[in-house]
């Protein structure tokens, strides 16, 4: 999987929330939905990804996973498949795969209206080619040039081998398609919204895989939300300001807009103004738990000695 080196999120306080089902339980169906995915690439080199099923017979990737490959193999348990490019998407970093022979049937799929800021979701994936699930919650949801859904950000950890793998909300709907992550040990994470994967059935095939993906340069030009979690994670806060203040005018309705103008002011000591802007993000976005958090902590009563 590739990381993006420019991803050093600061850490950010845990909501509390009700606890979804239990890892053991989930286990089984999430076992049927993620495969592990091994690519042997032109170059002679190897290396693992994950995919989640989304028919029968067909399952979704990052097309970084499967990029310059001369075989592709999915496998669940014991057994394997060979697997067939079919379409990709390079800028979006989603590609479909054809899995002819394997049994299994799809997990339902979240509606947009499902996802939200502050829920608790799971990781699913082959972290270091090995299966595992990691419980978190949603930071943010972020608008990109990519259109058709929102970039999850989230705090479910997964590591190098994961990618392509599933992030699915506390009741079983897949909600997205991990993609890339921070470094340094950050808790936060980045997944696709499986919205995007409607697109990949019009697409030419294979060849559509070898450009770079819209997350691993951020700027301006691939969304306000890269340049603002780059400069967030170095602590440039009059830089972030700025930017944020340019992204509150070029996407007023946008919540993370003004969650980004709230951080900045966070971090250059301007509560006041910090406050102002995350009840701004709770007037566009009333389930937006990151930002209820944060004015709750700026409106708490000072300690009585």
């Amino acid at each position: 999987m590739l990381r993006c080196g420019h991803f050093l999120i600061w850490v950010m306080l845990l909501l509390a929330a009700n606890v979804g089902p239990t890892l053991a339980a989930d286990l089984p169906a999430w076992q049927n939905w993620v495969l592990k995915i091994d690519v042997l690439r032109n170059d002679g080199t190897r290396e693992s990804g994950s995919a989640v099923r989304i028919a029968a017979d067909r399952l979704l990737t990052n097309c970084h996973v499967v990029r310059n490959a001369s075989q592709i193999a999915a496998s669940q348990g014991r057994s394997s498949w060979p697997a067939r490019l079919v379409s990709g998407d390079a800028y979006r970093d989603l590609c479909l795969l054809d899995l002819p022979g394997s049994p299994g049937a799809p997990p339902p799929v979240a509606t947009p209206d499902e996802v939200r800021v502050g829920q608790v979701v799971y990781a699913v994936g082959y972290s270091g080619g090995i299966f595992s699930a990691s419980k978190g919650h949603i930071k943010g949801l972020f608008t990109c040039p990519c259109a058709n859904g929102k970039v999850i950000q989230t705090s479910a950890s997964f590591s190098p081998g994961a990618s392509g793998g599933g992030l699915f909300t506390a009741t079983g709907e897949l909600a997205g398609i991990l993609t890339f992550k921070s470094r340094s040990g950050s808790t936060f994470n980045f997944a696709l919204p499986v919205g995007w994967m409607k697109q990949l059935s019009q697409l030419a095939p294979s060849d559509l895989v070898a450009g770079t993906p819209f997350w691993q340069n951020p700027s301006r030009s691939s969304g306000y939300f890269l340049a603002a979690c780059d400069l967030n994670a170095k602590k440039k806060w009059r830089e972030l300001s700025a930017l944020a203040t340019d992204w509150t005018l070029q996407e007023p309705a946008d919540p993370q807009a003004w969650m980004a103008s709230g951080q900045a002011n966070l971090g250059l000591g301007r509560l006041r103004e910090a406050a102002a802007n995350f009840r701004q993000v709770l007037e566009l976005d009333p389930t937006h738990a990151e930002a209820r958090w944060e004015l709750q902590k700026l409106e708490l009563p000072p300690t009585a000695p």
